[in-house]
């Protein structure tokens, strides 16, 4: 089985606070030119995405110079919806996880801010990320990355963004804005977020999806 884990791109979505809105302009149509075609035109950073270390470091790698592997492997999906407006997401927490982060290649944060998108909700500065210390022992994990439903990992508040800086130095990449509703608490998948590849990209829009293997069964596409 594979689900869809991705926003698809429109026009009217939401966007991190300052980014461009996606336009979407029509180049070719059927009675025109016999064929369609549409100019896209939206920031790095748009819709579900990855961060590059390049996107906060000065030395940090693009995602076009990053090797494939980085952007698949073992997925746990961490509930952290229970938490309180505001509440921070502890080293403490991961490490009474029974070892799922020991074992994973991702550790992705279902905050709930999910349902909230399409709406001004979404952008309440409350979501749950990681501190700092967290930050670091995902790092001492030795992770390829770390998502999250919610609009980033690290609050609007801080635009210092700390946990960005541990993450991304640690060699890691980050997922945003993910649809994880349909996975949540889930420890057994195998996660693939493909970046749009382009020349010194500091982020790209990804296709994320989850795969869960059931040879008793064929194989079956959910979308979001």
């Amino acid at each position: 089985m594979i689900l869809d884990l991705t926003h698809t791109i429109r026009e009217d979505m939401p966007v991190y606070p300052g980014t461009s809105q996606p336009v979407f302009q029509s180049t070719g149509n059927l009675t025109r030119n016999g064929y369609r075609e549409t100019l896209l035109q939206f920031a790095s950073h748009t819709g579900t995405h990855m961060d590059a270390p390049s996107h906060i470091l000065s030395h940090g790698s693009t995602l076009d110079v990053l090797p494939v592997s980085q952007f698949c492997g073992r997925a746990a999906v961490v509930d952290v919806s229970a938490l309180a407006p505001g509440e921070v997401i502890t080293a403490e927490f991961l490490r009474s996880l029974n070892g799922a982060v020991l074992s994973t290649d991702f550790v992705l944060f279902y905050t709930g801010w999910e349902k909230k998108w399409g709406t001004d909700a979404y952008f309440e500065d409350t979501f749950p990320v990681p501190d700092k210390e967290a930050a670091q022992y995902l790092v001492s994990c030795g992770l390829k990355g770390v998502g999250t439903d919610a609009l980033s990992v690290d609050t609007l508040a801080t635009p210092c963004r700390p946990v960005h800086k541990v993450l991304l130095g640690g060699g890691l990449v980050i997922v945003e804005s993910l649809c994880l509703k349909k996975v949540v608490g889930r420890k057994d998948m195998m996660f693939f977020a493909l970046p749009m590849k382009f020349m010194d990209a500091d982020g790209a829009p990804v296709r994320a999806i989850a795969e869960f293997r059931d040879f008793s069964e064929k194989e079956e596409i959910s979308d979001p």
